[in-house]
């Protein structure tokens, strides 16, 4: 005989007031190890979300209904909605909450009381995007990396003139702080972490002129320090740190360079097949280079490359679904790699599509709440992927999205 043990929340429903979360059935096959929520009709005005389950095991029902609820700093948390009564309500000042494994979420129907959901009730997470904590100053055309703490580091940009400045997110209490400023204002540059965990800063533009300048950020000291200069001024250009610690840097014209820390030195490696600028590159799990999009001077692409680097050599794949340039690229923790937003000639775009490096083909994914260009995009520790700023209809955006991967 199958064991069932079914545990209903219905009655707490009895010691309701008028204000409700709703309520969740939750039944638990410990043969079958699989877990179904059902849940009834609720008064509650939070939006609805979609989620997909962490664990094979877990089965959920199509009548459940998910909730979208937000924290203080707007992180969001998809969850079952539940009784108000079986909840305990969480520091209305300082929205914390006495146990480490619950969080304050403060749009509920339970409000104004801010309560704590325990997370042990959001592992059915949302796919998708998510709003983030803003950045202080709105910029586009900026470059952002994961320092080896975990935060994040973002640098430049242009908010009606070119800026110098820079700005640490802090994972584990989302929130931006100002950091050491650059020795050159600079837009349209690149940003890489080297093996010894310092940043590498080069190219871009002053606002005048192309730079081929380039410097290093520490974070232990937060100071930054010029060294020696690339062959060649440009912009929209890419930077690669690549798996034996060379730094490759691509395109502005159809030419490439690598940049050696042991010497500090700059040398020049094989061409592209396309020239292009303002496309981007990422390095693959198995240690070559992808490169795509961006923009010939004539037409914007949606054709890529993969640079060999043992050969030094380039060689073109299947093109992406949409031509673009301005977009982001992020490898993923499975391999795949992420494309986000940028620009088709005619319209900002919100898409966003995936490069499967195993069958070397592109689908499309979710799109953005926002159409961007020039925003970064970065791979954090949990999976998920932090997208701030950039520009959209030439208006500079702060805002930042999270996507979570499903």
């Amino acid at each position: 005989m199958r064991l069932l043990v079914t545990l209903s929340l219905a009655i707490f429903i009895l010691c309701l007031k008028g204000k409700t979360a709703g309520t969740a059935n939750v039944s638990s096959n410990k043969k079958d190890n699989d877990i179904k929520l059902a849940s009834s009709t609720s008064n509650c005005s939070v939006s609805q979300c979609n989620v997909f389950p962490n664990d094979e095991n877990i089965y959920i029902s199509s009548s459940t209904l998910y909730f979208d609820y937000r924290t203080l700093n707007n992180s969001s948390y998809c969850a079952p909605n539940i009784p108000c009564s079986i909840l305990e309500p969480c520091n209305n000042i300082t929205y914390e909450c006495a146990s480490s494994t619950s969080v304050c979420i403060i749009n509920s129907c339970c409000s104004p009381q801010a309560v704590c959901l325990l997370l042990s009730l959001t592992n059915l997470y949302k796919s998708g995007w998510s709003n983030g904590s803003s950045i202080d100053t709105a910029r586009d055309s900026h470059t952002a990396s994961i320092l080896t703490n975990g935060n994040i580091l973002i640098t430049g940009g242009y908010n009606n003139s070119v800026l110098n400045s820079a700005q640490v997110y802090n994972l584990a209490n989302e929130t931006w702080t100002n950091t050491g400023n650059m020795n050159s204002v600079r837009y349209h540059h690149t940003e890489s972490i080297l093996k010894n965990g310092k940043v590498l800063v080069t190219g871009g533009n002053n606002g005048t002129n192309q730079l081929n300048s380039a410097e290093l950020y520490d974070s232990s000291t937060q100071t930054w320090m010029l060294i020696n200069s690339m062959k060649a001024a440009r912009e929209f250009h890419t930077a690669t740190t690549l798996t034996n610690g060379k730094v490759l840097v691509t395109g502005g014209y159809n030419n490439a360079e690598l940049y050696d820390p042991s010497t500090g030195n700059w040398t020049m490696t094989g061409n592209i097949n396309h020239e292009r600028y303002s496309h981007r590159a990422s390095v693959l799990l198995d240690g070559n280079v992808l490169i795509s999009g961006g923009n010939d001077g004539e037409n914007i692409l949606k054709s890529a490359e993969l640079y060999d680097t043992s050969k030094g050599t380039w060689t073109l794949i299947n093109d992406m679904n949409t031509a673009r340039e301005y977009h982001t690229i992020t490898i993923l923790a499975d391999g795949k790699v992420l494309v986000i937003g940028g620009h088709n000639g005619i319209v900002y775009l919100n898409s966003a599509e995936l490069y499967d490096p195993s069958s070397k083909t592109w689908t499309m994914t979710y799109n953005m709440n926002t159409p961007r260009i020039r925003h970064t995009a970065s791979l954090l520790p949990n999976g998920k992927v932090l997208v701030t700023g950039g520009n959209n209809d030439n208006i500079y955006l702060n805002t930042t999205e999270i996507y979570q991967t499903s």
